[in-house]
């Protein structure tokens, strides 16, 4: 189920500016949540290991990875649903109160109809009857879903589910919106109307956080993407819209590591071994297919960060 949160003023932090596409200027970048060294634990098993991140406004962020990896559990420590076995998650904000919209990826299939829960979940939050009315109007025309606003959820199909779920999001205006696989249950028709409408919503200065396979909504969406694996974050990069030009892939070599095989990579630039780290320069147009060779090959990714190089 989708859960709002309003948080008290913490300290705040500005890292700077972000250029908003769609508003066409700079924005302030202020951040919203930090974590500090968090790591999760589930019995023996260490799910997120030193985690560093900052959610900015403004900043829409996609986290990728293997299932398993610890990726919706990252979204849940960001919206203050999991406890932290260590570290430190500190709350940041301008106002007086930060609303983090959360929907998972399985939402209970409820014997509410849509509007049934919309409203009862509206009042819950303290809007008004016309407020609730107005609003549900609006975002279940916009996610075309007003013929079943009436169908009980517990009969609707996931992806119909996961739309009512970011209706109440969207209806409470978060500062963050959290979503985990929001495109699993839709069909490739409902998965663009979906996309275009939450480039919409990152209009609005908010900040979208997704944990995603769907590399199209990737690339339309992420500001920044971070890939994790084995319980860190091993690529923290920016989106290939940036401005930067090459991207710096390190990684390990095995024994029986061959450079020839790398400086045969279209668009390299340069390689520099130093031990069992090896350092590779390459064109951002060529990266992803560089490190997918590189995964095939064996290879350890330690880092890919962008450079103008």
């Amino acid at each position: 189920m989708v859960v709002s949160y309003y948080f008290t003023k913490a300290a705040m932090s500005l890292d700077g500016f972000h250029f908003n596409k769609q508003k066409g200027k700079y924005i302030l970048m202020e951040s919203l949540i930090t974590l500090e060294n968090v790591s999760k634990i589930y019995g023996n098993k260490c799910v997120l290991n030193n985690i560093n991140l900052k959610i900015v406004r403004g900043q829409n962020l996609a986290i990728i990875g293997d299932n398993g990896t610890g990726k919706s559990t990252l979204l849940r420590i960001i919206a203050g649903l999991s406890s932290l076995s260590s570290g430190k998650r500190i709350l940041c904000n301008n106002g007086d109160k930060l609303k983090i919209g959360y929907v998972p990826d399985r939402f209970p299939k409820l014997n509410f109809t849509p509007s049934e829960y919309i409203y009862y979940m509206g009042k819950i939050e303290g809007f008004s009857q016309t407020y609730i009315d107005k609003c549900s109007s609006e975002l279940f025309q916009t996610f075309n879903i007003d013929l079943m606003k009436d169908t009980r959820i517990k009969y609707l199909s996931k992806g119909t589910i996961q739309k009512v779920a970011v209706i109440q999001a969207f209806m409470s205006k978060p500062d963050i919106l959290l979503l985990d696989e929001p495109l699993s249950g839709q069909d490739n028709n409902s998965q663009k109307k979906f996309i275009d409408i939450l480039q919409k919503f990152k209009i609005e200065e908010s900040c979208i956080v997704l944990a995603c396979h769907e590399m199209n909504l990737v690339n339309k969406l992420a500001d920044k993407v971070i890939t994790i694996k084995d319980g860190k974050i091993i690529w923290d990069i920016r989106n290939k819209n940036s401005n930067y030009k090459n991207m710096l892939i390190r990684f390990k070599a095995c024994e029986g590591f061959d450079a020839n095989m790398i400086k045969k990579f279209n668009g390299l630039l340069s390689i520099v071994e130093n031990g069992q780290l090896v350092s590779v320069l390459i064109n951002k147009k060529y990266s992803d297919i560089a490190i997918s060779k590189l995964l095939q090959m064996g290879y350890s990714i330690v880092s890919v960060n962008e450079s103008n190089l």
